[in-house]
């Protein structure tokens, strides 16, 4: 498999070919037009970066829907995350604590964020914060700022592997303070 893949033409059959069916397959699993496509183009475009180190031990059918699967699973597991995270801090008024060390760590690590928030190149910040704290898709992003999806994808990925090098903290620990700068652009 992997030499048949780096070639772009025998990508571009397997997309045609399988598109439309793993499209079909991710909206039954996240009832979600846009983001099933998102999906499956993800998946497409991962399977086109990682083409000289990927090893498939499979039909290329069953990767693919294997990979648009867990792909799938993985979303729902982040949207749940978020939401979890949403409807905590939405019901919460403010940050409180009793402990005044406690105050100080929290205050820094937001500032880190901010910090490492402006760090990112101008475009990809603001496609960041389109993502993350308008809730906006990429096909939104990508149409509101007249780029293709694919830089949008590019972009976002960028921005995340830029702050979690500059965080160097806990996921969720990272969710939270996200969440707490949106409220203070709200």
């Amino acid at each position: 498999m992997k030499d048949v893949i780096t070639n772009t033409g025998v990508l571009e059959g397997y997309f045609n070919e399988y598109f439309e069916v793993l499209h079909r397959y991710a909206y039954t699993i996240l009832k979600d037009n846009d983001e099933a496509k998102d999906v499956v183009q993800i998946i497409f475009m991962q399977l086109w970066e990682k083409r000289d180190s990927i090893s498939i031990n499979q039909s290329v059918r069953a990767y693919l829907y294997t990979a648009t699967h867990n792909h799938c699973l993985n979303r729902i597991k982040s949207r749940q995350t978020r939401q979890r995270y949403y409807d905590h801090f939405a019901t919460r008024e403010e940050w409180t604590t009793t402990a005044s060390e406690d105050q100080l760590n929290f205050r820094e690590l937001k500032k880190e964020v901010l910090q490492a928030m402006e760090t990112l190149p101008e475009k990809c910040r603001e496609i960041f914060y389109k993502s993350r704290f308008e809730e906006k898709t990429y096909p939104e992003i990508a149409k509101e700022l007249g780029i293709s999806l694919k830089t949008v994808e590019g972009q976002m990925g960028k921005a995340l592997r830029i702050l979690r090098t500059l965080l160097l903290t806990g996921p969720n620990l990272v969710i939270y303070l996200l969440t707490e700068i949106y409220k203070l652009f709200h």
